[in-house]
């Protein structure tokens, strides 16, 4: 899990989610290396509504087991097909919150942080795309 959160800190500051850049609304960053996938966007809603959609959209997946649950943070803990992973929204302003999934290495027919991302935007009616 430490892993994940170097992970996670390291996608921060390249997206320019860290406060020092300016990051396109609804522009998912995604990274993918031999053993975890990591996928990023800022979303023009208040933290607390993303985080519902997340729980709601995870709660409601019978594959999906919650590891760990910290509402005070907005942070989950997961395990899919035996795969550990983690999803973290994190309030930019009172406008605009950033939504992080990470994972260990999807197999091509899992759902990869990428999809879940953009499962999660669409549920919340939120145009986004991974940014090129």
């Amino acid at each position: 899990m430490n892993k994940i959160l170097m992970v996670l800190l390291v996608v921060l500051s390249v997206s320019g989610c860290a406060g020092l850049g300016v990051a396109t609304v609804g522009a998912v960053m995604y990274y993918k290396s031999q053993n975890h996938e990591v996928a990023s966007v800022d979303i023009e809603a208040p933290s607390e509504n993303i985080y519902r959609a997340v729980l709601k959209r995870v709660e409601g997946n019978s594959s999906i087991v919650i590891i760990n649950k910290d509402d005070s943070a907005m942070l989950l803990d997961l395990r899919q097909n035996g795969n550990d992973g983690s999803i973290k929204v994190t309030a930019l302003n009172a406008k605009v919150s950033q939504l992080t999934i990470t994972s260990g290495l999807t197999s091509d027919n899992e759902s990869t942080p990428l999809m879940a991302v953009l499962k999660i935007c669409k549920d919340l009616n939120v145009e986004c795309k991974q940014s090129q």
